[in-house]
C-alpha cells in the first residue's frame, strides 16, 4: 500500500475529533444499553404472542447492530475506533466486539424463531435472555471507556490551543521589536527613511491588531 493509500485510511488523530462528534459517539455507546434490553423485552412479549412486540424486536435488532457497525467502522463522519484505548475495549482481550456480534446472531436467531412459531423457540429465547446481563456490563464499560477519551481529548485539544497562542504570542512580539526598531532607525535617516518610518508604522499597528485578537481568543477559550 502507498504511504497516500495508508494516509486516506489512517485513523483521524485525536484533535480532529470534535466535541460534538464525541457527544453523539458517546449517546450511541450509551444507547446500546438500552436497545439490548429492549430487543430481549420485545422477543419475550412477541413469544408470549402480543400484538407488534414481533416486529418491534426485529427494528430493535436492525437498530442495534447499525449502530455496533457505525461505531466500529465509523459512517457518516464518525470516525470508527480512532484510538487505541477504543480498539482495546472493543478487540482486546474481553472480546467485546465478538461478544457483540453474538448477542445479534442469538437475537436474530430467537427473533426468527418465534416469528415461525418453532419448537425452538423457547429455548432461542432463554439463551438471548441469559446473554443480556453478561453484555450490559461490556456495555457500560465501553461507554465509560468513549467518556473518558472524551475528557482526554479536551484535555489535549485545550493544550494545543495554549500552544498555538504562545506561539502567536511570541511572533507578535518579535514583530513589534522588529517594526519599533525600524521606526528608531528610520527616523535618523533620509527620505527613505522616513518612507521606511510609514511601513514600520503599518508594521506595528498590524502587530497591535494581532495582540488583541490573541488576548480575546485568550479570554473566549479561558471562560469556555
Amino acid at each position: 500500500m502507498s504511504i497516500t493509500k495508508e494516509r486516506l485510511h489512517a485513523p483521524p488523530s485525536d484533535t480532529d475529533v470534535s466535541g460534538e462528534v464525541l457527544g453523539s459517539l458517546i449517546n450511541m455507546a450509551g444507547r446500546q444499553r438500552m436497545l439490548s434490553q429492549r430487543i430481549a423485552l420485545k422477543a419475550m412479549l412477541a413469544f408470549q404472542q402480543f400484538d407488534g412486540a414481533l416486529a418491534i424486536a426485529r427494528d430493535t435488532l436492525r437498530t442495534f447492530a447499525d449502530t455496533h457497525t457505525v461505531l466500529v467502522q465509523g459512517r457518516d463522519g464518525l470516525p470508527g475506533l480512532f484510538s487505541p484505548a477504543l480498539r482495546e475495549a472493543f478487540h482486546g482481550g474481553e472480546h467485546v466486539a465478538r461478544k457483540i456480534t453474538d448477542f445479534i446472531a442469538l437475537a436474530s436467531t430467537a427473533i426468527d424463531a418465534i416469528g415461525r412459531a418453532s419448537p425452538a423457540a423457547e429455548d432461542a429465547l432463554k439463551a438471548l435472555i441469559g446473554s443480556v446481563d453478561p453484555l450490559l456490563m461490556h456495555l457500560h464499560a465501553v461507554t465509560a471507556v468513549y467518556e473518558q477519551e472524551s475528557r482526554r481529548i479536551a484535555r489535549a485539544q485545550k493544550k494545543e490551543q495554549r500552544d498555538l497562542i504562545e506561539r502567536i504570542s511570541s511572533i507578535a512580539k518579535e514583530a513589534h521589536i522588529v517594526s519599533f526598531n525600524g521606526q528608531i532607525v528610520a527616523s535618523r535617516s533620509d527620505v527613505t527613511g522616513r518612507e521606511f518610518a510609514v511601513v514600520a508604522g503599518v508594521m506595528t499597528g498590524i502587530t497591535k491588531e494581532l495582540e488583541a485578537v490573541v488576548n480575546a481568543f485568550v479570554k473566549k477559550t479561558s471562560d469556555a
